[in-house]
């Protein structure tokens, strides 16, 4: 099983908000990719309500699976059960979607805009391929793979020619979700994982890699942009390490653990790595306190001494930004 969780990309937006300058000129475009993102999980939270009512038991549900084939792939859902494997792509787009026969792009209109979009039933189609490479790759064999497209909103109005309605067998709206896999259970009667489906589960979650991309880069950003330092969770500011405790001269907040989200915010935005003297450096504390910080968190690391590397465990985010804060604003400064 691999629970729900935000995006990578949106952990690493919302730090980048919460250390840019308010009248950056880039803070607009980290926004709104930000709500591109949140758009795409609370899809997802729709469809992951439908999978809720199957039995833990006998379906094994992962999120946000990220695999290599030749190429890295990411499924928005992998639904495995010892009869087939369903392979799960979730759209949250309002407006009206338009699905021509023989193209690949799909048109949504909204706000009377019309605008060109990549045709989730060949991305989803795509994945199809991958996973079962993959699958023949790890000696898996013999299991039927699905693949379906879930539009979360039923206010969403999907719309093809007569002679294009087959697509309806690949493209539902979540409301229906539960029917598709009734359907699917009794075209699948054979079990054919009842032995190996614990040693799928396994493999899938070893092989699951999610991606820390560089989100300076792609905003064109230096770390001398960002504010540094532990960042006081009632203003703001940047706090001070005053006898083992986070202080703010501002509004007198005081913390035991603010460091551990600015050193999470640290492998989002900088590197996947940290020394003693970058941590030092970049919450404005000692070495011997950089170092006293960091064995108190347990990473695991390379090296010995003033060259030690720590890092952060696989598939791991230090703090993750918690979403009732973020519903509230949060984290806008």
């Amino acid at each position: 099983m691999l629970e729900l969780k935000l995006p990578v990309q949106a952990e690493q937006c919302i730090a980048l908000l919460k250390r840019m300058p308010k009248r950056h000129p880039m803070m607009s475009t980290v926004e709104k990719d930000l709500k591109a993102w949140l758009k795409g999980y609370y899809g997802e939270q729709a469809g992951g309500y439908y999978l809720s009512f199957l039995p833990e038991d006998e379906y094994y549900i992962f999120h946000g699976l990220r695999l290599k084939d030749k190429n890295w792939f990411q499924m928005d859902v992998l639904l495995v059960t010892a009869k087939f494997i369903l392979i799960i792509e979730v759209k949250n787009i309002s407006g009206k979607l338009k699905f021509n026969k023989g193209s690949d792009l799909m048109t949504r209109e909204l706000n009377d805009l019309e605008e060109g979009m990549d045709n989730p039933i060949q991305q989803v189609k795509r994945h199809h391929l991958q996973f079962n490479n993959w699958l023949k790759g790890n000696q898996f064999k013999g299991i039927p793979v699905e693949h379906l497209v879930v539009i979360s909103k039923t206010s969403t109005i999907i719309e093809t020619s007569p002679d294009n309605l087959q697509i309806f067998q690949k493209l539902i709206y979540a409301e229906s979700l539960l029917d598709k896999i009734r359907e699917l259970e009794e075209k699948y009667e054979k079990h054919r994982l009842t032995k190996n489906l614990a040693h799928l589960s396994d493999t899938l979650l070893n092989e699951h890699t999610i991606l820390i991309t560089d989100i300076l880069q792609k905003y064109n950003l230096s770390q001398g942009d960002l504010k540094p330092g532990a960042l006081c969770i009632t203003c703001k500011k940047t706090m001070e390490f005053i006898s083992a405790s986070w202080r703010c001269s501002d509004c007198q907040t005081i913390s035991k653990t603010a460091h551990i989200s600015a050193i999470s915010d640290y492998f989002l935005l900088y590197n996947q790595t940290i020394t003693r003297k970058q941590l030092a450096e970049y919450l404005e504390i000692t070495s011997t306190q950089a170092k006293y910080l960091l064995e108190c968190l347990n990473l695991p690391s390379t090296g010995t001494k003033r060259s030690t590397k720590y890092f952060l465990p696989k598939n791991c985010i230090l703090s993750p930004h918690k979403e009732n804060d973020m519903k509230k604003g949060e984290f806008f400064t």
